[in-house]
């Protein structure tokens, strides 16, 4: 009875308005005509804008080709050295051509002219994935994430009351609290006693207390993670299989793939691993269901799987697969590289610790209303993902016919906005690879002046996006930071006595590939 009733709707929705400002300050003149469209006139034939061909880019991906094995952020830059700060990397094996931009006002012009429903490319193969399975979960109105159009709209709609409303975050508070609580106590557990550094393979730890928190506030389901004993057999499945889709996503849809013709390895093991999480999912749902059915919730805190499950059971399913899959990898990720400045800049840490200590103590509970109070730990997490920035950038879909650098862009174009990219170049950022958390602070400190972001191009900065398509699960990432960091510096004092060179692996999605033989000293 209970499979019958997740597989139909439970709501219909209405349109959901666009969230951004329209492009439009300046670009009407008095006769009504559109200087866009003036713009558009002046600009240069498109088929003249530079980049590989076709069989310079295919030949450059196969064995023995200048970007074979190399992540995408170094092919972004050996075109941009050679090419300029727009080209174009044509789409083979039906795939899209894509622009690619280093120019920050071409970026703005993309978000500003945005519809309603803006077209964000990227997930082709999870979308080919849902519309290709037999059951009866996915159907164009049902893809979530993947989705787009009118039906993304309605997804948005549906979900953005849930998990974009800070008061929706509180019921969590405590629960990650407590989730951090047991992370602190497996790392001195995890540690040497004599050294008090943390195993080499520390990383598989914080991929397991993302997926830990995660889980949590998608599935209502505490999966055992961070425990002292070997992993169950599901947690395991549940936990390898979801950090396969970063690298499936780069290998499906930036480089060259046939998978659309005939199922490639790499689309075989992208397959099994949605097919593993969607079934560990459903199950983990469906017992959340009969528990409620048996234990009905009186009271007037409902989690957000439980507010989704009363709205529509079946996206309740796939909102919980997309949580999982877009803020786990992630999250653990952005955990790392704050960690890592953290422990190799000590006077920085120390000043987040004072500031923790002051507003919060060393082992108060954390509440909305105290961690207002700790503008420094923001600025951290924000200087460290300026220098290990998540992904290259933001990718979308032009509204419409656009003069972007002074050439002719269709509606409809792909467009790479490489804005992480430029998070490096002292023209943005003075001392740009020093981690330096002052820059993101309101009220500039004496001597850090010239390092304050106040005056940058807002659009070089978006970590989590931009407008109707901005990260679904901000709010609850920033606060599993927010209150992992804390708990982490009140503790501990770190250290990372270790080159820091080529940390990350940065294919679609950066990855942390240094031993974090971090070391934890009890304070």
């Amino acid at each position: 009875m209970l499979a019958k009733q997740i597989l139909r709707p439970q709501q219909s929705y209405g349109i959901l308005k666009a969230s951004t400002k329209r492009y439009t300050t300046g670009l009407e003149n008095s006769d009504g005509n559109s200087s866009l469209e003036q713009e558009w006139q002046a600009a240069k034939p498109f088929k003249e804008l530079p980049g590989p061909s076709k069989f310079e880019l295919f030949r450059g991906f196969l064995k023995g080709g200048e970007f074979h094995g190399k992540p995408f952020d170094a092919v972004m830059r050996v075109c941009r050295q050679r090419y300029g700060d727009i080209y174009l990397l044509p789409g083979m094996f039906g795939l899209p051509t894509n622009l690619v931009s280093f120019n920050l006002a071409d970026h703005e012009k993309v978000f500003r002219t945005e519809d309603s429903y803006p077209a964000r490319p990227g997930l082709e193969a999870v979308t080919y994935y849902r519309l290709s399975q037999k059951n009866s979960m996915y159907s164009e109105e049902y893809l979530g994430v993947a989705g787009s159009g009118e039906n993304w709209g309605k997804f948005r709609h549906m979900v953005n009351p849930v998990l974009m409303q800070p008061k929706n975050t509180r019921l969590y508070i405590e629960p990650l609290q407590n989730i951090n609580a047991e992370f602190i106590e497996r790392i001195r557990y995890l540690r040497d006693p004599q050294t008090l550094e943390v195993p080499s393979n520390f990383i598989y730890d914080i991929n397991r207390l993302s997926l830990e928190s995660v889980a949590h506030i998608a599935l209502d389901k505490r999966m055992g993670l961070l425990e002292n004993q070997p992993l169950s057999s599901e947690a395991k499945s549940l936990f390898d299989n979801l950090f396969t889709f970063g690298d499936a996503i780069y290998e499906l849809g930036i480089q060259p793939s046939i998978y659309r013709y005939i199922k490639t390895p790499a689309y075989k093991r992208f397959e099994s691993a949605m097919d593993t999480v969607y079934e560990i999912c459903h199950k983990y749902v469906l017992e959340t269901m009969e528990r409620l059915e048996r234990q009905p919730n009186t009271g007037e805190e409902k989690s957000i799987l439980e507010k989704l499950l009363k709205l529509d059971r079946k996206m309740a399913i796939i909102t919980a697969i997309d949580l999982l899959m877009g803020g786990v990898e992630i999250t653990s990720t952005v955990m790392s590289a704050i960690f890592l400045c953290l422990a190799k800049n000590p006077e920085k840490q120390e000043k987040l610790r004072q500031e923790i200590l002051t507003n919060i103590g060393k082992n108060a509970d954390f509440s909305l209303d105290n961690m207002k109070h700790l503008p420094y730990l923001r600025a951290c997490i924000k200087e460290a993902l300026r220098i290990y920035p998540v992904l290259f950038g933001n990718i979308r879909i032009t509204g419409r016919n656009l003069n972007l650098s002074g050439y002719q862009i269709p509606k409809d174009t792909n467009v790479f906005m490489a804005s992480n990219m430029l998070l490096h170049e002292a023209k943005y950022f003075p001392k740009p690879l020093e981690f330096i958390p002052e820059r993101w602070l309101r009220s500039t400190e004496t001597g850090m002046q010239e390092y304050s972001a106040k005056h940058i191009n807002p659009f070089i900065f978006l970590p989590f996006g931009f407008g109707p398509r901005s990260c679904l699960g901000k709010r609850i990432v920033d606060m599993e930071l927010e209150i992992t960091v804390a708990n982490i510096v009140r503790n501990f004092h770190m250290e990372y006595n270790y080159s820091t060179e080529n940390a990350f692996r940065t294919y679609f999605m950066n990855t942390c590939i240094l031993p974090l033989k971090f070391k934890f000293t009890d304070l």
